[in-house]
């Protein structure tokens, strides 16, 4: 997580406003730390008429991070320079489009030259599109001096992705509805993962084809632990989306049984795949486990660390 901003000498953007909580920082670029996500329980519960999944479903963030870096202009156009490109044109990714519905919504003319540097992978389960489209909502809507509310952007970052919302609210979160309706889980107990990406891409549309409107009408609500006991996340882990996600991509099915077989108290696969995760009891235990799977399996993508349930953005704007 870092911030870099660089002062004005002058010129640029109009003088900050004399009142100090709509006051605009005087910069020329600003660096943000986009998270990932990782889903500790995830339900398919229903499906609107106009076809969108209704969900229910527990995130966190996880220490893995793309990187965005605005330049801020006066006026002129949004431009993204996204490395490496995980798009065919810069258009049709998710941060562009992110700037350009914050400009329509709010009539703003002001432009930006926005470069993001991508760690998370891409259709991987982790929330990195939608992560990177909030950081651009969260950032702009400041650098912009546009004051839309949490619960605006909100509105606003639905229309983008169901896991836009979880970002933009900045902490762990029950979400519901099609990802818009957030209960924060600031007291949700710290996991201490190894989250393994196989490389395999998996589509979202391509898994809920494949769940095939087949999920559990009935279910008891969801437990949310506040134990920190391994066993007590455990129990909270289930997917509706991981068994059709087996069958698109069975490599899963060997990534849940390495980390079974290597101490993990509890699997499961992360959104729609193809990323999965294993509980331990310890940072040192995740961190030996992940050396070893990364030994037996050098072209997936293996990492350690422990969920975050606060999003880094505003500690990272409030120590500009």
């Amino acid at each position: 997580m870092d911030l870099q901003l660089t002062l004005m000498d002058g010129g640029g953007l109009p003088p900050p406003s004399t009142d100090a909580s709509r006051a605009a920082p005087r910069t020329v670029s600003a660096r943000f730390s986009a998270p990932a996500k990782v889903n500790l329980a995830l339900r398919v519960v229903g499906r609107r008429a106009d076809g969108y999944h209704l969900l229910e479903t527990v995130m966190t963030f996880f220490p893995l991070w793309d990187h965005l870096t605005f330049r801020i202009l006066d006026s002129g156009p949004v431009t993204l320079d996204c490395r490496p490109a995980v798009t065919a044109a810069p258009e049709a990714n998710l941060a562009w489009r992110a700037a350009m519905a914050l400009r329509a919504a709010t009539g703003c003319r002001r432009g930006a030259e926005i470069r993001l540097e991508k760690a998370i992978p891409h259709a991987a389960g982790l929330g990195g599109g939608s992560s990177d489209a909030a950081t651009v909502l969260l950032a702009l809507n400041r650098l912009w001096r546009l004051d839309l509310s949490t619960e605006e952007l909100i509105r606003l970052g639905v229309t983008l992705g169901a896991d836009v919302p979880i970002f933009l609210g900045q902490e762990a979160a029950l979400a519901r509805g099609v990802g818009e309706r957030l209960t924060p889980l600031p007291q949700l107990p710290v996991a201490h993962l190894v989250l393994i990406n196989p490389g395999v891409a998996l589509a979202t549309r391509e898994v809920f084809r494949e769940l095939a409107g087949q999920w559990p009408v009935q279910r008891p609500p969801l437990a949310i632990p506040t134990s920190a006991a391994p066993d007590a996340l455990a129990a909270l882990l289930e997917n509706d989306l991981e068994p059709p996600a087996r069958t698109l991509a069975p490599v899963i099915e060997q990534v849940r049984d390495l980390l079974g077989r290597h101490g993990a108290t509890g699997v499961l696969m992360s959104g729609s795949g193809a990323s999965v995760f294993g509980l331990f009891a310890a940072p040192q235990a995740a961190a030996m486990a992940a050396a070893t799977i990364a030994g037996l399996q050098p072209g997936w993508r293996v990492l350690h660390g422990s969920t975050l349930n606060r999003h880094p953005f505003a500690m990272e704007w409030n120590t500009r």
